[in-house]
């Protein structure tokens, strides 16, 4: 038997929106980003404390309040994170107790003042999860923070645009202009020029933002514009080029590779490759 209960305001709009567990070159400058993802409801902190992966509690910190869309660090180290990042972003305080994020990854959990669960979850340095965020000092950003996306899901959160994140603000982007615009005549409108991190003044076509190999396997790689949280890219396929279903659960994620400019691949595999001819193509909306 179970019951949901009423959801504190906490429970509805706190989210935990950038992780930082692995910054150069020391480690010590780390940080956690909370967010109101609220438009109307300004959040009372007193009472939210993490309880798991590091020690903290926003009762007589220095931000009790967060205003919708506002966003609030906690920090390892306050002279090294402002080294690193200068001084005046919204810093609650520093981790309590000496305690830290893990480079291997562990649990996270947020709770409200009556310590009921408001995030809980584990995060990681292995693929899916963004491996760049261990290796390259990037940060991990859950993707469009404002539909409080489940935090738990890997594919959920991605690298930070350039190494060292943003704490206090963010680094996605929103689709500007008419979507269905092909100022260039390459064929790519405003809105996949936006998803793959290609730009709408210069001639794209024979790029390789979508390649498709197969060689025992199905191997398939996709370029994507990190920055576009407003994006949503989904893999399919057809036998017949009428019919199309996508294709989550036949492929097997491999990894995300950095490219510059903030753009990244990604790979994807299957275990077997098609019985006969297929047709493949990404959908973005």
């Amino acid at each position: 038997t179970s019951y949901v209960g009423n959801p504190t305001e906490q429970q509805e709009h706190l989210i935990i929106s950038e992780i930082m567990y692995h910054p150069e070159p020391d480690g010590l400058a780390e940080y956690i980003e909370l967010m109101n993802v609220s438009d109307s409801v300004t959040l009372d902190l007193a009472g939210v404390k993490f309880t798991n992966g590091i020690d903290f509690d926003f009762t007589g910190s220095s931000v009790t309040s967060l205003a919708p869309g506002g966003r609030v660090l906690v920090v390892r180290d306050l002279a090294a994170f402002e080294l690193a990042y200068g001084e005046g972003l919204p810093v609650a305080g520093v981790f309590a107790n000496s305690t830290s994020l893990s480079n291997a990854g562990e649990k996270l959990k947020l709770e409200d003042a009556s310590n009921g669960t408001i995030k809980e979850f584990s995060y990681n340095d292995k693929s899916p999860w963004p491996v760049a965020a261990d290796t390259l000092g990037y940060s991990i950003t859950l993707r469009a923070p404002g539909q409080n996306l489940d935090p738990s899901e890997p594919t959920h959160w991605r690298a930070s645009v350039t190494p060292g994140g943003t704490p206090g603000s963010s680094d996605g982007t929103l689709l500007a202009g008419n979507p269905t615009d092909d100022l260039d005549g390459d064929g790519l409108t405003a809105l996949l020029e936006h998803a793959f991190g290609t730009s709408d003044m210069v001639y794209n076509v024979g790029e390789d933002l979508f390649a498709i190999d197969v060689d025992g396997s199905l191997n398939i790689s996709m370029q994507q514009n990190l920055a576009a949280d407003d994006v949503e890219r989904v893999i399919e396929y057809s036998d017949d080029l009428e019919n199309w279903q996508s294709a989550t659960d036949d492929l097997i994620f491999v990894s995300t590779v950095h490219i510059g400019n903030g753009r990244a691949r990604l790979q994807y595999t299957s275990e077997e490759g098609p019985a006969g001819t297929q047709f493949w193509r990404v959908r973005v909306r």
